[in-house]
């Protein structure tokens, strides 16, 4: 079965979104079947990146439980050649959508972590996607608590700034380790470079 991989940051303007968009990318490449969802309500970049026609549903309408997750996919595998397999559930960027994220209550985000472990389940057991990556809001946010509970693998991005690197360390240490997630953590915008991470090796 896939994995359900989740990116996050402590703070806005690490890069996050745009590493998410490429990872998906980098795994389509290579032939695979992937999921790139965007839970980042609060300044959704995704569509952005992706620039789709037509979008009718958006990831907001199955957290509300009005749409199936697959009704929100949109067919982006045109940007990688037809390679492999890219669909994109994008968030809904209007301001009215995102104050409406904004202002959910406990209740709400209750019922919605049990709309993202049902997604997880539909996309990874049904759709068979072999990565489903969920780029999702900066900091402690309920909906980014939710993803990484669903997560097999999660990824936390950071720059060098030092209260970013002590924000992450926090949040490591509060969030991730309650749960036992394996964490992976990428430090960007800083010299130097890496070889390309495999999910499927993880453990």
């Amino acid at each position: 079965m896939g994995k359900f991989v989740t990116i996050q940051s402590f703070k806005g303007g690490t890069g996050k979104s745009y590493l998410s968009a490429n990872l998906a990318t980098l795994y389509a490449l290579q032939g695979k079947k992937v999921c790139l969802i965007d839970l980042d309500f609060r300044a959704p970049t995704q569509h952005i990146v992706f620039e789709p026609k037509g979008v009718r549903r958006w990831v907001n309408d199955v957290l509300n439980g009005t749409a199936k997750v697959e009704e929100c996919l949109v067919d982006c595998s045109s940007k990688v050649e037809n390679r492999g397999v890219l669909h994109v559930g994008f968030a809904d960027f209007s301001t009215e959508a995102i104050r409406d994220m904004i202002s959910k209550g406990r209740k709400w985000e209750t019922e919605a972590l049990h709309r993202i472990l049902s997604m997880r389940k539909e996309l990874l057991e049904n759709l068979k996607y072999d990565i489903v990556i969920a780029d999702t809001s900066p900091g402690i946010q309920y909906s980014s608590i939710n993803a990484v509970v669903a997560a097999d693998v999660a990824i936390v991005i950071s720059t060098l700034d030092d209260s970013d690197i002590h924000g992450t360390a926090k949040m490591i240490g509060e969030l991730y380790e309650v749960f036992q997630k394996k964490t992976v953590v990428i430090i960007n915008k800083a010299i130097g470079g890496a070889d390309f991470m495999d999910i499927d090796k993880s453990k």
